[in-house]
């Protein structure tokens, strides 16, 4: 569970990285830039769900995990958007009303000329969700935050059940 869990925060961090800057000598390199890592994230993101699910050390249900994705926007937003990229044609339902898509992504560039010369490309994204706007980065570090915090309580759960591993 923590492999997937470790690849969703790498994701989180090319997210982090895209807003921050990318440095290039050659100027605007616009396959850097694109969506990609975005919805690779929620992609990786809302599938720790099946790690938990299939790697069960403490007798959580499918139901009991779907219960916990349910209870949070982000999560439903992540899962959504995450099958919606993923697959031709949903076979689940929604949890939102409306299928989440990537609505916008602003880009800013800042021009060097001092040491060799160069641009920094810094992008954001936007998450649109039943007619709101999210912030992808925002969402994706409240998304990493709510999957911690639920493993943290299910190796508290598996602690419980099994002193001493």
């Amino acid at each position: 569970m923590l492999e997937q869990f470790e690849r969703a925060k790498r994701y989180l961090i090319k997210i982090e990285n895209l807003y921050a800057g990318i440095f290039s000598s050659s100027g605007h390199d616009k396959e850097a830039y694109d969506d990609d890592d975005v919805v690779s994230f929620f992609i990786h993101c809302y599938h720790i769900r099946d790690w938990i699910i299939h790697l069960n050390k403490s007798g959580i249900t499918k139901q009991q995990v779907d219960l916990y994705i349910n209870q949070y926007q982000a999560l439903k937003i992540c899962s959504d958007l995450a099958n919606g990229s993923k697959h031709y044609k949903l076979t689940r339902s929604l949890r939102t009303n409306c299928q989440p898509y990537i609505s916008g992504t602003g880009v800013s560039s800042i021009w060097y000329t001092g040491n060799g010369g160069g641009e920094v490309m810094r992008c954001t994204y936007t998450i649109s969700s039943n007619a709101e706007f999210f912030d992808a980065l925002e969402l994706a570090k409240e998304c990493i935050q709510l999957w911690e915090s639920f493993i943290n309580e299910l190796t508290i759960m598996k602690d419980q059940h099994c002193p001493g591993n």
